[in-house]
């Protein structure tokens, strides 16, 4: 964790963590793991739908 830790502000560790994360969103197929439902502007906007309705945070 230490080593992570001190190479988390460096430009390669930033890529990719950007890459792992986008990587996982770009995957509807997994999307209910992570309790993300998708973009919710077409559906009201997260205020309308509950943005607290996640039970894993």
């Amino acid at each position: 964790m230490a080593i992570l830790t001190s190479m988390e502000d460096t430009v390669f560790f930033q890529k990719v963590r950007g890459g792992l994360v986008t990587g996982l969103y770009n995957q509807k197929e997994i999307w209910p793991i992570f309790g993300y439902e998708g973009e919710s502007f077409s559906q009201g906007g997260y205020i309308n739908r509950g943005f607290n309705d996640i039970n894993w945070i």
